[in-house]
């Protein structure tokens, strides 16, 4: 089994590093050109047969950058498992902006006020992929969704807590892969850009 990972394109929030959960922003100008830059990379590290799957998350960022990376080659799946971390009290406020209202704060550790904890978003995390071992065993799964819950889901697959995704840094349009090897899975790549390959 196959796991492609794709974070979605640049936001006016991924600029100014507002955290976005619910808020439905479209991408940018660039990011719809970043984006369609990427497709070509995506197809390379997906290969000849393609995706067997491909799950988006329903914000609008996420199914803009799944449209314009991969076209109308395998119907979308939206599903509410993979949208981004819920911010609560901090959604739209930059990590500068929570530091004045909450000095020690940590997502990893602390969750958000009036939003999620890591164990809300690693619960649904491990309920999405029990979905995929279960419908897609031995299959190649694409995954269009967010840089938190990214991050969280790779920690899961991996087998690790939901906090240590925190070790995981991953850029707008960047592409990861895991494989199943041996009843686990491993990480093949990670935060694969257009700029580390050219």
């Amino acid at each position: 089994m196959r796991i492609i990972l794709l974070r979605h394109a640049e936001t006016a929030w991924t600029l100014t590093g507002q955290h976005t959960g619910r808020t439905d922003l479209e991408l940018t100008a660039a990011g719809e050109l970043e984006a369609l830059a990427t497709a070509p990379l995506l197809r390379k590290v997906i290969g000849a047969k393609g995706l067997d799957a491909l799950y988006v998350s329903p914000r609008k960022r996420a199914r803009q950058t799944a449209e314009l990376t991969l076209g109308d080659s395998v119907p979308p799946r939206v599903s509410e498992l993979i949208a981004e971390f819920d911010y609560g009290a901090y959604e739209g406020l930059t990590l500068a902006e929570i530091a004045e209202l909450a000095p020690a704060w940590s997502i990893w550790e602390d969750g958000c006020p009036g939003g999620e904890s890591m164990a809300d978003v690693g619960a649904r995390a491990d309920q999405f992929i029990q979905g995929l071992l279960s419908e897609h065993s031995g299959q190649t799964v694409g995954v269009v969704s967010h840089g938190h819950l990214i991050r969280i889901l790779t920690a899961r697959f991996l087998s690790l807590e939901p906090k240590q995704g925190r070790i995981f840094s991953i850029k707008t349009s960047s592409i990861a892969e895991l494989l199943r090897k041996e009843d686990r899975f491993v990480l093949n790549r990670w935060d694969l850009t257009l700029a580390d390959v050219a």
